[in-house]
């Protein structure tokens, strides 16, 4: 039980961005930026939970309870996201999909075997009934466990692919564009600085395709600031396919590997076009493009601030 724990934890670990996206389909942390933050808490408590298990640390059962509360708590969060949200893939193990059925199946499966091992196996005088640090070798075991959670958890906070915002030249605070110097066959285009269209789209998307046109012929009204697409890759060559089936006429810089970059900048729509003026997004449309009555006051504002 304690390795099958582990098991589930190293992938989270290993890429802490993915499975924090992967959370996001629960629908009940919803602020993006505090993803992460619960990604490594579940990580801490998954990787306690297999270490103790692993090294025989029953401290009485606060080990079996916390292991049986964590599959009570993740089974109730799955059937909510199921019934009200449609999910499809749980995130119990980030590299393998597990619907929600085979997930319920599975935490039930555990949840009799670890009542199995915690009760029936234990009996009078066992390890499940001594005092909390009786026992040869507790402390050292107690202590490993400990510091192996932390260090995992650390590695996955330190992982986190982060867009903060910060200062520019002028001390004056920046948006997450800011963080996007791009150099294309166009040109180099620095997001954090002047004004741009910036839509972002995935390169699976077939909503996000059927909006090239639209903004082909948006880039053909004058004084229409010059448009940059930040484009999430799952697997190498896909921005490329799409630009063959589309023919965009804006450079388009890729995302692959950057699952929560792209998905702190879009909305909960697949689609979204960001009007970005020194960084920040002072105006973004989602499943849709602007008419040129709603964009073009916007732009005039942003020119005349200065971007």
């Amino acid at each position: 039980m304690g390795l099958y724990y582990l098991a589930g934890a190293l992938p989270k670990v290993a890429d802490i961005n993915k499975f924090s996206v992967q959370m996001s389909a629960y629908h009940v942390i919803e602020n993006r930026q505090l993803l992460p933050v619960f990604g490594c808490v579940t990580i801490f408590a998954e990787f306690a939970v297999g270490m103790a298990l692993v090294f025989g640390l029953r401290l009485r059962g606060l080990t079996y309870a916390v292991y049986h509360g964590m599959l009570v708590v993740f089974s109730a969060l799955i059937v909510y996201a199921w019934v009200f949200h449609g999910l499809e893939d749980c995130g119990c193990f980030p590299l393998i999909a597990m619907t929600p059925q085979v997930s319920l199946i599975k935490n039930l499966v555990l949840v009799l075997l670890g009542a199995y091992s915690g009760w029936v196996l234990s009996g009078p005088g066992s390890a499940l009934r001594r005092p909390p640090l009786r026992g040869p070798g507790m402390v050292p075991r107690f202590v490993a466990a400990l510091a192996v959670s932390m260090l995992a958890t650390a590695y996955a906070w330190a992982t986190v692919d982060r867009l903060d915002t910060g200062t520019g030249g002028e001390g004056e605070a920046t948006g997450p564009f800011a963080a996007f110097q791009i150099e294309t066959p166009e040109g180099v285009f620095d997001l954090g600085k002047g004004v741009y269209l910036v839509p972002i789209m995935s390169m699976t998307c077939e909503e996000c395709m059927a909006k090239v046109p639209e903004i082909n012929d948006l880039m053909q009204v004058p004084g229409i600031p010059p448009v940059v697409a930040l484009c999430f890759e799952e697997e190498a060559g896909e921005m490329e396919k799409f630009q063959n089936d589309t023919l965009p006429l804006f450079p388009m810089h890729s995302l692959i590997g950057r699952p929560l970059v792209y998905y702190s900048l879009r909305g909960e729509d697949s689609f979204r076009l960001s009007l970005v003026s020194g960084g920040r997004a002072v105006a973004v449309w989602d499943g849709k493009l602007p008419t040129l009555d709603e964009l073009m006051p916007l732009v005039e504002k942003e020119n005349a601030a200065g971007g």
